[in-house]
């Protein structure tokens, strides 16, 4: 929106007066007995609202070919393992490649020692009464084939098992959920040394191709989440309320969904003292589960990513949004070593189990999280999800926040400040620099002199020896893989010591900021990181040797805090759409995430002063949305489309050009 059009602002008296008639209306309370009900026009298959993270995720197939051939991975799973198999200190695992041209299934194992017999098995979970997502009787199970030892030769480790089998047609289309790794002669039932799950996007993407159809959603669907996709409300309902027999938690205690799903210091002090976050500080058998002053004093939770047998780390916990931007798929590409894990969840990219990607990292966190004793028995300190359920979650993990990449070279901002930060960030030979490390946003060098690209593995090794240099008293966090490969043992572009490097879009309202909340407030202080001697000290901060003065550390926080607002904006009128469009009690708990997320864009603003006419707009919304909540719901509709006016204002505000109508 030009300046000029300004005046199109709707006036306030206007506001006042819908209001009026909004309160003047009768109708039934939110809490009444009037049938709840969806709008059935509106109703489709599931996984409907996974259409972007689909798309998303088949561009990302098409220009890494993912699926030719089709690369699966499997490691340890203390879930689902029946016994602990490694060698040298290392757990037992590896990786079978599907080709569906040749119909040739062919696969690695390795640390499983010299002596032993091993089978590789496809596993489809049968849904039922009593069922887990682990393999058991009643199952389907193909056996592919059994391991030889490998001939020696160079960079083929000792002991490595490899398998090659030709199968049929239909075989190679089996609908794996699980491939498995067992003792030779026994079924997945009874034995189980390495497992990896598909995922649900790599299961639609051949069910489609194979003219396969998906289960159908079975148990409580929940009516708190701006979604009419059965799949994603069961996914929600599970993520938010499902305990999985443990010990009160669920994913939803520390990734709170008015908290940008996620937690920190000041947030927790709002909890009482009876929250399951603090189960440690309540159950005498959990005292060890969490570190309850750096929880309360930091925001900082205790990971046992090494192993529960090894001392565990301090991490602060990461938000779930735009999951599909940025698990790194192409990573299944160049295993190191040879094996998982396929994605990189979790700051250190190792937050899943099994083969590491989103598919299992919900059934990890239960393991980690969840359990009434620290033994972590399965069936007995926490109960073993289903396939329907760990799908489901997915499902909603994906859903949640963009599920698409964004091209900011494209955007003009409004704000003089924050289009100079965009300038800044979005350049690899000057400014910030930013992206030689952060690829999401795109680049705006002309490239005129050559740049200095940091492999991202690096950079963020540089990045975190720095962090870890601010954080001397925390445990030692040598992130992924630094305990297990030695200087010889380094391939490509891996490195030790290294973590993941995020999305940034939604930085400004997720932190503290960094795997050890080391910023504890504030983007800008994030960013002078890069700036600081701890920083200029390591190898890459030394070859970038970036300079910025402070004006420009406040444009680049300007232009991160504006895209955070333009987020938020885009996730409210995502939920203020479905509160209008369909009747549910559940749209008081939508009010309550759409009423934080509009605080959290006029925060991003209004602590530097930024676009103050989108400022007004969002002050307009919040107020809307605190009334409409006081309502019952048959009421809200009018304010919703009062609410959807001023989000198209505030969106306007923030860009003088938005050619791709990004967010």
């Amino acid at each position: 929106m030009e300046p000029s059009s300004r005046s199109s602002l709707p006036s306030a008296s206007l506001f006042a007066f819908i209001a009026t008639a909004v309160f003047g209306c009768s109708a039934p309370s939110d809490t009444g007995s009037y049938e709840e009900t969806l709008d059935t026009v509106t109703q489709g298959l599931a996984g409907q609202d996974l259409a972007e993270a689909f798309s998303t995720f088949q561009a990302q197939v098409s220009r890494f070919s993912l699926d030719a051939p089709f690369r699966i991975g499997f490691g340890p799973h203390p879930g689902l393992n029946t016994e602990a198999v490694s060698s040298g200190g290392f757990p037992a695992k590896g990786e079978a490649v599907l080709d569906f041209e040749t119909n040739t299934v062919t696969a690695t194992l390795d640390d499983v020692g010299t002596s032993g017999s091993f089978d590789l098995y496809f596993v489809k979970n049968v849904e039922g009464s009593g069922r887990t997502v682990r393999p058991e009787s009643g199952d389907i199970f193909l056996r592919v084939g059994g391991f030889t030892t490998a001939p020696p030769g160079p960079g083929v480790p000792p002991g490595r098992r490899v398998l090659e089998v030709e199968l049929s047609q239909s075989d190679m289309r089996f609908d794996i959920d699980l491939v498995v790794v067992t003792r030779a002669g026994s079924t997945p039932a009874t034995s189980r040394i390495a497992v990896g799950a598909r995922t649900l996007l790599e299961k639609r993407l051949f069910r489609e191709r194979f003219g396969q159809a998906s289960p159908p959603v079975t148990g409580t669907l929940s009516n708190e989440v701006e979604s009419t996709d059965e799949l994603v409300r069961r996914g929600a309902q599970l993520f938010f309320k499902e305990q999985f027999g443990g010990n009160g938690r669920t994913c939803g205690t520390c990734h709170r969904a008015t908290n940008n799903l996620t937690i920190d210091p000041l947030f927790i002090s709002t909890l009482p003292p009876n929250d399951p976050l603090f189960v440690a500080e309540l159950n005498p058998a959990l005292a060890q589960l969490e570190d309850s002053t750096r929880l309360r004093n930091q925001g900082l939770i205790l990971e046992n990513v090494d192993g529960f047998s090894n001392p565990g780390v301090l991490r602060s916990v990461p938000h779930t949004f735009a999951l599909q931007t940025s698990l790194g798929p192409e990573n299944a590409l160049t295993p190191f070593p040879n094996g998982p894990p396929d994605h990189r969840l979790g700051w250190g990219g190792d937050g899943a189990p099994g083969r590491g990607t989103i598919a299992e990292f919900a059934f990890g966190a239960i393991i980690q999280h969840f359990p009434k004793d620290l033994q972590r028995r399965p069936g007995i300190d926490f109960r073993v999800p289903t396939q329907a359920e760990l799908d489901a979650l997915e499902a909603f993990q994906l859903f949640s926040g963009r599920q698409k990449f964004v091209d900011a070279t494209a955007l003009t901002l409004r704000d003089s400040r924050a289009q100079n930060g965009r300038q800044l960030f979005l350049t690899v030979n000057s400014g910030g620099k930013c992206t030689n490390c952060h690829f999401d946003l795109g680049q705006i060098d002309d490239f005129s002199s050559p740049p200095v690209i940091v492999p991202p593995n690096l950079g963020n090794l540089s990045a975190n020896q720095g962090v870890k240099a601010l954080t001397p008293d925390l445990p030692n966090d040598d992130g992924f893989l630094s305990a297990r490969v030695t200087p010889d043992e380094l391939v490509g572009d891996v490195f030790p010591d290294q973590f993941n490097i995020p999305p940034l879009i939604e930085a400004a309202d997720t932190g503290p900021f960094f795997h050890n909340n080391v910023f504890l407030s504030g983007i800008e202080g994030a960013v002078s990181f890069y700036v600081s001697p701890t920083f200029q000290a390591t190898p890459v901060g030394d070859a970038l040797d970036i300079q910025l003065t402070q004006g420009d550390i406040d444009d680049i926080g300007a232009f991160l805090r504006v895209l955070n607002a333009a987020e938020n904006v885009r996730q409210v009128r995502k939920r203020v759409t479905h509160v209008r469009d369909v009747r549910s009690s559940g749209n008081t708990a939508i009010l309550e995430v759409a009423i934080a997320d509009t605080q959290d864009a006029l925060d991003d603003l209004t602590q530097k002063n930024l676009n103050p006419v989108a400022v007004h707009a969002l002050n307009t919304i919040k107020q809307t949305l605190i009334i409409a909540k006081a309502n019952a719901d048959s009421a809200r509709p009018p304010f919703m489309a009062n609410a959807l006016v001023w989000l198209g204002l505030a969106k306007d505000d923030l860009f003088i050009d938005n050619p791709n109508d990004e967010f």
